[in-house]
């Protein structure tokens, strides 16, 4: 079978008019089972064979496979391809086997129709194309909401992360064992482009520290939703500021540790509590995060304790990426029309937590089986849970003025310094 797409045909249309012949590289695939367009996605096949679009009866024989393209002044059962004049041409196909031409299938694909179509009813075609997504963390969490989101349609992508794809990613990440050695940044490109052809994606290989403040500044006032998927808690709350500040929506996932289960903030600038809240609310629960790279197991390591590398399955983490990706399209729906307003009630929380196991030593060691509870805590459910805003918040709270509420204190007033009960006396003379 041999595909090609009617966007090549359109875009390649004035030279099959001027030469009637366009030789064409394509990929083939299991010994000649299969032929695709060779420009078709970031990842062809080693072995090229090149054929033949020809306009009309004109004779080739020089290669092994020639598509025709037949003028109709009606439709008909077959494979068909409208020009950008309007008319109609009937596409059919041969390949060269003992030295003769033989039929063979062929089909003429349209990316954006053929990519849409299973979505529409749920999300309009083009509803997200001009959403601006994000991501920060390509990991095995980030890449998976990167996924997602394309194959959602989302249109445009900013990605940051500053590491390479090593053989132990393999394992859990998207990418495989060929794309070892390049920057996640790159290969998800790759990767977001081989499902959405059509989508923009900017990568910036950089870490999201403190350096980069600007700059991760100006690319979140650019994006409709921002997704955090880093695994240390300094990134987090700076990227939290800076949503705040910018008012953008801002998503964070992550794992627990070994996966045993996870869980999704969504913070809502000006309505729901931010991700500082949550660490001065809950910081046993922000603490417990996966350990699943060495510089991980490093950053938050003693000298003399060393941390181990425990990250768990991809299977563990696959609910936690979808839960993102489900909020992030909430968010990106908000104000358009479709039928996954539905679910408006259903994501109301903004923490959400899913347990994967009952893990020994933790609070849901002992919860009920999956099998025999319909109401309890279990295994492999979500949960959503109400938080309030810390109205003492340093990032989105009057920190300043709860703090004078505390201790008594009005608008210029200065806490009066006393003396320190170790002080001697003549020492504030300069006494020694």
């Amino acid at each position: 079978m041999i595909t090609i797409t009617a966007e090549y045909l359109t875009q390649n249309w004035n030279i099959l008019q001027t030469s009637s012949i366009l030789p064409t590289p394509l990929s083939e695939w299991d010994n000649g089972d299969a032929y695709t367009l060779a420009s078709l996605g970031q990842f062809p096949s080693s072995k090229i064979a090149y054929a033949a679009i020809v306009v009309g009866d004109k004779q080739v024989s020089d290669f092994s496979l020639v598509i025709r393209l037949h003028k109709q002044t009606e439709s008909v059962n077959a494979e068909c391809f409208r020009a950008p004049s309007g008319d109609l041409y009937q596409v059919t196909a041969q390949i060269m086997i003992d030295k003769s031409y033989k039929d063979t299938e062929i089909k003429i694909a349209s990316l954006v129709k053929d990519l849409t179509r299973r979505n529409q009813g749920l999300i309009e075609t083009n509803l997200l194309k001009d959403a601006a997504v994000f991501i920060i963390g390509l990991g095995t969490g980030g890449i998976q909401i990167a996924l997602d989101l394309a194959k959602a349609g989302v249109g445009k992508f900013k990605l940051m992360d500053p590491d390479r794809l090593e053989v132990g990613n393999i394992s859990r990440h998207h990418a495989g064992i060929s794309l070892v050695g390049r920057k996640k940044v790159s290969a998800a490109k790759d990767l977001i482009l081989e499902k959405n052809p059509t989508a923009e994606v900017e990568t910036y290989p950089l870490s999201a520290g403190h350096e980069q403040r600007e700059a991760l500044k100006e690319l979140i006032e650019k994006s409709s939703v921002v997704i955090c998927a880093t695994d240390n808690r300094q990134s987090k709350l700076l990227i939290n500021e800076l949503a705040v500040t910018c008012r953008k929506p801002i998503i964070f996932g992550g794992a627990f540790r070994r996966a045993y289960g996870g869980q999704v903030f969504r913070v809502i600038p000006g309505s729901s509590p931010c991700y500082h809240c949550f660490v001065l609310a809950m910081p046993d629960k922000e603490a417990d995060m996966e350990i699943s790279s060495q510089r991980n197991a490093d950053s938050i390591a003693y000298s003399d304790m060393p941390v181990a590398v425990e990250p768990g399955l991809s299977i563990d983490v696959t609910p936690i990426a979808n839960m993102v990706s489900k909020l992030a399209i909430m968010e990106l729906i908000k104000g358009k029309e479709s039928t996954l307003h539905m679910l408006d009630r259903d994501f109301i929380a903004p923490w959400y937590f899913w347990i994967n196991r009952p893990e020994p030593n933790t609070e849901y060691a002992t919860i009920e089986p999956l099998s025999e509870s319909a109401d309890g805590l279990t295994i492999l459910r979500w949960y959503g849970v109400d938080l309030e805003k810390d109205p003492a918040c340093p990032t989105c709270g009057d920190f300043e003025g709860e703090l004078r509420k505390q201790y008594g204190l009005v608008e210029g007033d200065k806490p009066s310094i006393l003396p320190l009960p170790f002080s001697e006396p003549g020492l504030d003379k300069g006494n020694k």
